[in-house]
């Protein structure tokens, strides 16, 4: 009787041994994880379609990342960074005139819809992502997008934000939510725009991103620096 093939034994795969052979294989499997949710969204990407992508057996991939969600949470915590130090830029680059409410909305709008993927995670994040993960694996993202929002609170406080440290962190805080929501209303399924393709009276609170997240931001801004 033949006995069943482990995936170490199929045709063309090799084991990554070395670290360096090790960290080559996970960035592999984030790089396919990123362009297939870049592609089709992340919810519609499954631990399978990662693996197929980037070479693998499913098994193979959970001796680099426990989970799907796993792996999502490590874009995720990548995103945050990433957005900090757009914000931290843009911020910079406005000093030292005193932003208005609307600038700096859109500022955040911006720093945002550069990166859609980031704002497909935020909208995935709390319902899914951080469930079927360890503690660890939770621990590690808190910690990375607590920084995230260390760099974002420092960036945001001063007189050209006309924004408190407290007030700074709220504002954070409410982008971040109106951007999990925003980004879901903004993107329909594809029954969605076929229903508002063939009615547009149905469709007629159906908004752009970015223009639509700006505006929401502008009454946060406003109502932070109303005095109390």
């Amino acid at each position: 009787m033949t006995q069943p093939t482990s995936a170490d034994d199929q045709p063309g795969f090799r084991r990554a041994r070395s670290p360096e052979h090790k960290a080559q294989r996970r960035q592999a499997i984030l790089d396919a994880a990123r362009g297939l949710a870049t592609e089709r969204g992340v919810r519609a990407v499954t631990l399978g379609d990662i693996a197929r992508e980037v070479g693998l057996t499913k098994s193979n991939v959970l001796r680099y990342f426990e989970t799907r969600e796993a792996i999502y949470l490590h874009l995720s915590a990548a995103g945050y960074r990433d957005w900090a130090a757009r914000v931290q830029q843009a911020v910079r680059a406005g000093q030292p005139e005193p932003l208005a409410p609307a600038r700096l909305a859109g500022l955040l709008a911006d720093s945002l819809d550069a990166d859609p993927l980031f704002c497909d995670l935020l909208s995935d994040t709390a319902a899914t992502l951080e469930h079927n993960v360890s503690l660890d694996a939770v621990r590690t993202y808190k910690e990375a997008s607590t920084s995230a929002v260390h760099t974002l609170t420092a960036a945001l406080t001063g007189p050209h934000t006309g924004l408190g440290a407290e007030a700074a962190q709220d504002l954070i805080l409410a982008t971040a939510l109106l951007t999990a929501s925003t980004w879901t209303a903004t993107h329909p399924s594809a029954t969605l725009i076929e229903l508002y393709r063939a009615s547009p009276e149905l469709g007629a609170l159906a908004a752009d991103f970015a223009p639509e997240l700006a505006r929401l931001l502008t009454l946060v801004v406003r109502g932070l620096r109303a005095p109390a």
